[in-house]
């Protein structure tokens, strides 16, 4: 999916937590081209986060959130595309959303 899109990971993990993890699945940087944490998130309550894509500075109409958590863009619900959480073996939703993403451009 790089080959043909920007990939920023925007979490509402704190950002040493999320690092540790990115670090581990991409540690040469070059799969991700950007890194949002929670403190780029807007604070609905101490334990709910969500995410603002205007803060991406880029064109809203090309641009996706694929989240596990729905209310992570209720700001831009025609922006969301929901998804189940990965825990482990086959992850069989990132192969469905790569056909999907292939589809809607």
């Amino acid at each position: 999916m790089k080959k043909r899109w920007e990939i920023i990971v925007f979490t509402a993990s704190h950002q040493a937590y999320a690092d540790c993890i990115l670090d581990e699945i991409d540690p040469d940087r070059t799969l991700f081209d950007h890194r949002l944490y929670r403190q780029h998130c807007k604070e609905i309550t101490s334990d709910l986060y969500i995410k603002n894509l205007s803060r991406l500075n880029r064109n809203l109409s090309e641009t996706v959130l694929i989240d596990n958590a729905a209310y992570s863009y209720a700001m831009h619900l025609d922006n969301g595309i929901p998804i189940l959480p990965y825990y482990e073996g086959k992850d069989f939703e990132l192969a469905a959303l790569e056909t999907y993403l292939q589809k809607l451009a």
